[in-house]
């Protein structure tokens, strides 16, 4: 803190004030936002809390460096071509399910790109600074989506990544939707292959925020034999004609 200027200590203390933060992660987050208070204060919160206790080791100036060694020329985000280098230094493929996981915690607004400040935010969170220490993590990682809370937040999250901003603004292509239902209610879904058959016998175009939401609801609240499916309930109308198909298909 000795080696501050006097406005950036200034900022440290008001990041302290403001958070409750440590001084070492309140240096760490200005840092990695060029001493940019809103946006320190900003990584903290949306990151949970900042992770603080995980990340009092983590050091700014070394995400920075990655940052840097990954984005594009003169643009201030990692794109495609800094993904698949970051891919290949993690041995795993650029559609491995670990990237949307990764994006999750970056709290990424956009595929395919990671900003300065989504970035940081996700090293910070993950309480990783190399590449090494990332690829280490991926079994803490996955273990936090074991809790239902934890997963629906990630799950929700991926509804909005996967989103084409000019398709509309709560619905997903359907071929889009099936594709991030694989990554992430295929285990969790007890009738996933017979959802998938329905939905392309169907014809459904596209999928509503509120039909993604409620489906993973009924992956863990209702029973494999549908037993316990409260047709009365505010389930979505598609929800609704699967569970009357489902049946019909069983016998």
């Amino acid at each position: 803190m000795h080696s501050l200027k006097r406005a950036q200590k200034e900022k440290v203390r008001d990041l302290i004030s403001f958070t409750g933060t440590s001084e070492a992660l309140a240096i760490q987050l200005l840092k990695a936002c060029e001493w940019q208070l809103d946006a320190a204060a900003d990584m903290f919160f949306m990151g949970g809390g900042g992770g603080a206790s995980e990340s009092a080791s983590v050091d700014a100036s070394k995400i920075t460096q990655l940052f840097e060694s990954y984005r594009e020329g003169d643009q201030d985000s990692i794109q495609i071509a800094g993904i698949e280098r970051m891919c290949a230094d993690l041995q795993v493929e650029p559609t491995d399910p670990v990237m949307l996981l990764i994006a999750w915690q970056m709290r990424a607004a956009t595929m395919c790109e990671f900003t300065r400040e989504e970035w940081t935010r996700g090293f910070v969170e993950m309480g990783c600074d190399s590449m090494d220490g990332l690829k280490a993590s991926f079994d803490e990682q996955w273990q936090q989506l074991d809790d239902d809370d934890t997963f629906r937040d990630y799950y929700s999250f991926c509804f909005g990544f996967a989103k084409d901003p000019g398709y509309g603004v709560r619905t997903l292509p359907v071929e889009v939707a099936l594709q991030m239902w694989q990554l992430t209610l295929a285990s969790r879904l007890k009738p996933f292959k017979e959802w998938e058959e329905f939905i392309e016998e169907k014809q459904v175009k596209a999928v509503t925020k509120d039909v993604w939401d409620m489906l993973f609801t009924f992956a863990i609240d209702v029973d494999a034999d549908l037993s316990n499916y409260d047709e009365d309930g505010a389930w979505p109308v598609l929800i609704d004609d699967f569970v009357e198909w489902l049946r019909e298909k069983r016998g």
